[in-house]
């Protein structure tokens, strides 16, 4: 009985010892690494933390008598079912030492991933965590996020931002150039290094549309760089007098006339041309019909004058 309660105080002060261990370790190695690369920092931490802890526990396992050799040899033939019956957190695992070790994105990065946009907060064990832009937190599968199209938008310092504005048709189209480049030069935001593009883009059906490019460093902000130029656009544009249309329907009214009501018969009026109708089997047979008739009357009609004149009459 001394025996037991011995072994389970060293048990119990085994895990202890050992968890306690494995949190300081990863601490230390999340310190060290952070300043280089956070999510790298918090991969390997997270690794080391569970590394530590399994041994603990078969260490405990040896300690309290069980054969561990006997243990590893059943883990490792039940290996297979277990790699099947985990495929997915094995995968997403596998997942992570691949974002880890490619480096398509680091920390803060702004990316997107499928129909997400967001910046990117760590890489873990088995997910991927996004910040999105209103504040809520996307856990993605590392493995859904190794298969998926991604999109870093941060890879550069640098981002196009392109705007398409319409004037009226009227306008005089070299004045709205000049407007507009003026607007981009007096913006700080807009680097004008990288040159700039003003022309028309097209046609539309009540206005003349303008395409506006140019480049911006992502630091200004993408969002309120374009709010500004927008803004500085409409008011220089209604200074010099150039319109900014918008969709316009013409409505015609027509006054009705109280007039009484006639036969639409009348108002038709034939006209003869000296075109032969067509005729078809059907229309054919009552005129032959007809004249059957009229040949049948006129021989008639001969005989009675032919015996009249016989008879002196």
């Amino acid at each position: 009985m001394k025996s037991f309660g011995l072994i389970a105080l060293k048990i119990i002060i085994l895990l202890v010892v050992g968890y306690y261990l494995s949190r300081f370790i990863a601490k230390k190695i999340k310190k060290a690494l952070e300043p280089k690369d956070k999510m790298l920092a918090n991969f390997l931490s997270q690794v080391v933390f569970i590394g530590i802890n399994v041994a603990i526990i078969i260490a405990a396992l040896g300690t309290a008598g069980v054969q561990t050799h006997s243990i590893i040899a059943v883990l490792g033939t039940a290996g297979i079912a277990i790699a099947l019956g985990l495929k997915d957190s094995l995968s997403s695992v596998a997942s992570g030492i691949i974002l880890i070790v490619l480096r398509p994105f680091v920390h803060g990065d702004t990316i997107e991933v499928g129909s997400l946009l967001g910046k990117v907060e760590a890489i873990n064990l088995f997910n991927t965590t996004i910040r999105l832009p209103d504040g809520k937190l996307a856990i993605l599968p590392n493995s859904n996020v190794s298969q998926a199209n991604v999109i870093n938008h941060t890879d550069i310092s640098q981002r196009r931002v392109d705007i398409v504005f319409g004037v009226g048709y009227g306008s005089d189209i070299n004045a709205v150039k000049m407007i507009a480049i003026n607007v981009l030069e007096h913006n700080a935001c807009v680097d004008l290094g990288r040159g700039y593009f003003v022309g028309m883009q097209g046609m539309g059906a009540s206005s003349l549309d303008f395409l506006l490019r140019f480049w911006v460093d992502i630091n200004y902000g993408l969002v309120e760089t374009k709010a500004y130029i927008l803004e500085a656009l409409k008011v220089n544009l209604e200074s010099n007098g150039i319109e900014i249309p918008f969709n316009k329907l013409d409505v015609n009214v027509f006054q009705a006339q109280d007039t009484p009501k006639q036969d639409s018969r009348d108002s038709i009026v034939y006209v003869e041309t000296d075109a032969i109708a067509p005729r078809n089997v059907s229309q054919n047979k009552p005129i032959q019909e007809e004249q059957t008739s009229y040949n049948v009357f006129k021989a008639f009609a001969d005989k009675i004058k032919q015996n009249l004149k016989d008879n002196g009459v």
